[in-house]
């Protein structure tokens, strides 16, 4: 159904005054609505940067936090390279004192067998000999340590001699010290009152074995008789 529309003017000027009314009313609340939703996004911005802040706060702390555990760890894995470090030094040093105390012991157990009648062989005796291999060459180099009771009064004289036993092409061979010297002839002579150190280097043939080495002592005193002692070739050769 079609509505009527009056054609009076004062009928079509009362309707363009309502629909003018109507209009600013729109209006009206057309400019509330755009302010109220201009609030709404202002706020929402504010919240926006408020929350960037507190997020920028929290990164911040959080890369402190991780450069102080990154240092923290730094220091952990030095520590622990400064104590392994450590632990090695302190088993180098305590190797090297037990070795250091071995041989104190052995030069006081030396000394004591000097210096103590009680307890020493009387006369000439061979203390101990070793033989062990020199750092260049084929050649070993030994070391006979002589000595005498200390109930002797006076200085003793006389000569060594060295020999070993062993195996060349399959036969027994026997080298003496003038064999087995490098270069000039050595000096196998001793004299001493209490003790003496004598050293010396010996050289083999090439493919020669050695199985035994004698050591025989020859005193200058008038009526002393021969001393000899020997050692497996294994057994002599000194143990680092």
């Amino acid at each position: 159904m079609i509505r009527h529309q009056c054609p009076h003017p004062y009928h079509q000027a009362k309707r363009r005054k309502a629909i003018e009314r109507n209009s600013l009313v729109f209006i009206l609340v057309a400019l509330l609505l755009s302010f109220a939703l201009g609030r709404f996004f202002v706020k929402s911005v504010d919240d926006y940067r408020y929350e960037n802040t507190l997020l920028q706060t929290s990164l911040a702390e959080l890369t402190r936090q991780n450069k102080e555990l990154v240092k923290q760890q730094d220091f952990v894995e030095s520590s622990k390279m400064i104590d392994a470090q450590a632990q090695k030094d302190s088993r180098r040093s305590l190797t090297k004192l037990h070795d250091e105390l071995s041989e104190v012991k052995e030069q006081l157990a030396f000394y004591q067998r000097v210096v103590a009648p009680e307890t020493l062989l009387k006369g000439l005796y061979i203390n101990s000999f070793e033989v062990k291999p020199l750092d260049v060459g084929l050649g070993y180099e030994y070391q006979l340590i002589l000595a005498q009771g200390a109930s002797q009064k006076r200085a003793i004289k006389g000569q060594y001699t060295i020999s070993v036993v062993g195996e060349l092409q399959g036969a027994e061979k026997v080298l003496s010290i003038k064999d087995m010297s490098l270069g000039e002839p050595q000096a196998t002579g001793f004299s001493f009152k209490y003790y003496e150190i004598l050293a010396g280097e010996l050289k083999f043939p090439n493919g020669f074995v050695p199985l035994k080495i004698k050591v025989a002592l020859n005193s200058a005193k008038k009526g002393s008789k021969e001393i000899k002692q020997h050692w497996l070739w294994s057994e002599a050769i000194a143990r680092d």
